[in-house]
This record gives C-alpha cells, sequence and structure tokens, in this order.
C-alpha cells in the first residue's frame, strides 16, 4: 500500500526554492526516507541517478582522488552506462550517504556547481560523520536538511482511510475544545490505542492495515525490525568505506536500549534515568557515548530535567538529570512481553499503561518539532511531566491517562510558587473538559493541540 508522508510536501517546496542547496534526508532507519525520496523524485524529474552506497559498495570509488563534479560525473557514467547525466532535469540521489564519507564531503562541490539537484539519505549517524577516529571533515553551509521519523499520528490516520473531512473535524474540535460525541470519540480512542501498538514504521502500518488490522503480524515485523536496528549498534564506516564494529560500545548500546523499558515501567523511576539501574555500579562516564549513538541513531528520545520553571528552557537545562523514552511507541511495545501488548490491547494492562502512555506523550511532542523537558524538584516537591515554551509563556502538559493527580501544576498555576505559567493541559483518555486551572484534553486530540501550539509560534 502507499502511505502518503507529510514529507513529500517538504520535498516539494525545497525543489520550488530558488537557490536550494543539496538536501539531506535523515532519519531513523526504515522510516521511509528512501520510499518516499524516490516517489518525489519520479514524480518530478524526468531523469533520476541513484547511487545506492549500501548495495553497491564499488559506487564509493567514484569519490576517490578528486571531488569536482566534472570529476565525479565522468567516472560515475562508466557505472551508469545506461543513464544520460547530461540531460535536463536530472536529480542525484546518494542512498546511504553515511557509507560513503567522500560523498558526504562532496555536497560542497555539487552545491557551488549547480547544475544537478542532490538529495541524499541516511542515519544521522552516517550523515554526521559519527566516527572517533575520522579525518574526513563536513564542509558547513553546503547542504539542507529535511528530518524524518516514523508516521506521525495525523499520516497515521490518513493510512487508515481517515479523509482530510474528518481529520479536519478533529482539528476543529481541538481549536474549540468542544465535547467530542461518544460514537466519535470511542472510534479515535480505538485508533490512538492502535497507534501505541503499532507505531508509526511504514513497513509496521502496511502490514498491519493489509492483514486486516493483525497485531501479530505487525509485531513480527516489529520483532525483526529490533533485531535489524541491534544489528547495526557499533557499527561504523571510516574514511574508505570499510565497515568497522565496535563491540564493546555495541554491549553497551544493548544494556542502555533494554534499561530505557525496564526504567519506564519501574513504579520508583518517576525523576531520572538511573545509569546504576543499566548495571550495577553504571555510571555517566561509561555509558554516555552510547546514549549519544542511540539518540544520533533516532532510537532513543531524552527528556532533560530543567532547573528552573523559567524561560527559556534551554538556559535551565539540567544535562545530568534526564528521562529516556523510545522513539516509536510500537517499538516500545515490542520490547515489552506479548502478553503486555495483549493485556493493553483489551484494557487488563494496569503495572506498565503509565509507562506506554508516557512514552507516547513524549514521542508526539517531538514529532511535532519540539525539544523534551521536564521538571522535578524533590525540595520543593514539583513534579511536571513535560514543558513547552508557548507564545504567551510556559505551557504545562501532563499526561494523565492513568492518573489524574496534579498538585504541582495547581500549585504552579494558582500562585503558590514564585513560577507562572500560561496555560496547563491534562491529556486524557477520555473528552474535553475544563478544570479550575487546567484543560483536558484527550489523547487522540493532543498531536492537534500541539500542531496549534506550533502554529502560533511561527505566525508572526
Amino acid at each position: 500500500m502507499e502511505i502518503k508522508r507529510k514529507a513529500y510536501k517538504k520535498l516539494i517546496e525545497w525543489k520550488n526554492k530558488k537557490g536550494h542547496k543539496p538536501l539531506i534526508v535523515e532519519g531513523l532507519r526504515q522510516v521511509g526516507k528512501s520510499y518516499i525520496v524516490d516517489k518525489f523524485a519520479r514524480d518530478n524529474y524526468s531523469n533520476v541517478i541513484v547511487f545506492d552506497f549500501r548495495h553497491r559498495k564499488e559506487l564509493t570509488t567514484i569519490f576517490s582522488n578528486s571531488l569536482d563534479v566534472e570529476s565525479i560525473i565522468r567516472k560515475a557514467k562508466l557505472f551508469f552506462l545506461d543513464q544520460n547525466f547530461d540531460r535536463e532535469d536530472t536529480v542525484l540521489i546518494f542512498e546511504e550517504i553515511g557509507d560513503c564519507p567522500l560523498a558526504r564531503t562532496s555536497l560542497k562541490s555539487f552545491a557551488l556547481d549547480g547544475r544537478y539537484d542532490v538529495i541524499a539519505t541516511g542515519s544521522l549517524l552516517g550523515v554526521i560523520n559519527f566516527r572517533r577516529k575520522s579525518k574526513i571533515k563536513i564542509p558547513t553551509g553546503y547542504e539542507e536538511y529535511l528530518h524524518m521519523t516514523g508516521l506521525d499520528f495525523e499520516e497515521f490516520l490518513w493510512a487508515n482511510g481517515i479523509s482530510e473531512e474528518q481529520i479536519s473535524e478533529l482539528k476543529t474540535f481541538t481549536k474549540e475544545r468542544k465535547e467530542i460525541d461518544c460514537f466519535t470519540s470511542d472510534f479515535y480512542k480505538k485508533m490512538i490505542k492502535d497507534y501505541m501498538v503499532v507505531g508509526g514504521l511504514p513497513e509496521v502500518v502496511s502490514r498491519f492495515i493489509d492483514t486486516k488490522r493483525n497485531y501479530i503480524e505487525a509485531r513480527n515485523v516489529l520483532d525483526r525490525l529490533l533485531f535489524d536496528y541491534r544489528a547495526d549498534f557499533g557499527r561504523f564506516v571510516d574514511e574508505d568505506g570499510r565497515e568497522e564494529i565496535d563491540y564493546r560500545l555495541q554491549s553497551r548500546l544493548n544494556m542502555i536500549f533494554d534499561s530505557v523499558p525496564r526504567q519506564l515501567a519501574n513504579a520508583k523511576y518517576i525523576n531520572k534515568f538511573k545509569y546504576s539501574d543499566i548495571k550495577k555500579g553504571g555510571r555517566a562516564s561509561e555509558f554516555k557515548e552510547g546514549f549519544e549513538w542511540l539518540e544520533k541513531a533516532g532510537l532513543v528520545l531524552r527528556c532533560f530535567n530543567v532547573r528552573a520553571l523559567e524561560t527559556p528552557l534551554s538556559l535551565n537545562e539540567d544535562e545530568g538529570s534526564f528521562k529516556a523514552f523510545v522513539s516509536d511507541p510500537g517499538l516500545l511495545m515490542a520490547m515489552y512481553p506479548i502478553i503486555t501488548m495483549r493485556e493493553f490491547v483489551n484494557d487488563k494492562l494496569d503495572s506498565k499503561k503509565g509507562a506506554i502512555y508516557e512514552n507516547l506523550a513524549a514521542v508526539l511532542i517531538h514529532k511535532a518539532g519540539f525539544p523534551l523537558y521536564y521538571y522535578a524538584n524533590g525540595e520543593k516537591h514539583l513534579e511536571i511531566d513535560f514543558l513547552i515554551e508557548g507564545t504567551d509563556g510556559l505551557i504545562l502538559y501532563e499526561e494523565k491517562s492513568t492518573n489524574g493527580r496534579m498538585a504541582s501544576s495547581r500549585a504552579v498555576m494558582t500562585g503558590q510558587t514564585p513560577y507562572k505559567a500560561a496555560a496547563c493541559y491534562k491529556i486524557i483518555e477520555n473528552n474535553f473538559g475544563e478544570g479550575d486551572f487546567y484543560t483536558s484534553v484527550p489523547q487522540f486530540c493532543a498531536p492537534f493541540l500541539l500542531d496549534e501550539i506550533k502554529e502560533k509560534i511561527y505566525n508572526f
């Protein structure tokens, strides 16, 4: 099945922008980068030439010795005998550019030359040249970026056949904070629950829909993808395009990754991720590089604690205190036993339910383009799930699908602390509602609330 993605529109905007530079489309493996780039290219160019560095290692030799465009094209013609590089309206696609570091460097030459549109795809690890001993320098200012994640909830609704008109109705409900009728509410509660089980990775979503919403079939794909991701742990490509694996780092990555869902589900895990829970005696110095690797790979999200409820939040960030989440809801679900998934689908899950909902909240905020922050201060007895900077000030974003208590937000919103906030949203399973200091928003409308907040920020 063909899955509609918002990235397609962004690619069109890039192509139509005068003087655009080579574009790098980066993100977690299997989020649909290659598919959407290939579809866009074949829809909008008369001549598409694909350099697949992952499956055609010999193509890396094109970029040896000289990186001027004339030299690159001259050598490329020997590998693509059936292609005409001299045709107008040509786009070059560099697939898995991280596997050919010199191709990454060559983007400066293509930007200055201007004859070819170039789109590169790859994981962020490869794009940023994540190699501790690399001598290759990345030129700056000669490329543009498009970050892709798995399907957001709106794209998930598209994939499930929900029309633009129906989604527009949801957006109107969100804007007006208008209570939704029970039938419609129950339908979308089921949709957001499916999103939590299946996630947004295109292959998983396609299998789920093609098999008439079979959770086990979707889970089988998730299990395979988790295996593939782990096989990539600690993998690097050197300056000559040779693959190497840091096995010590690989071991640490597995320990960190396994610890994230475990700590989320731990009732005592409230204020921060604990290195000592990865292994006995674990320290930041031992696992810091691993966390950076998993973040750059796009598998893990970190939500940082702030020292004060004051904007800008970035200036109050406590780098050593954070929570960790899995970047895709389906991947998190697949990291728990299959019985957990079964109980969640059948509304019988208690122990890990809060972890699943909190992880969803982090994913939705991240997909909306906001950095992840929270506040936890034991001395002041204040804990707030998530914080967002809005146009009128700080927004308190509380995920309360399993626990309705919001004493800390109440204290802030009613002037019982030195801090101030512009609004407080309580994200719940049920319908819209107004409290004395907060607005309740159903989970399935939370993505549209976040879009609304973002739109106000950029509309000036």
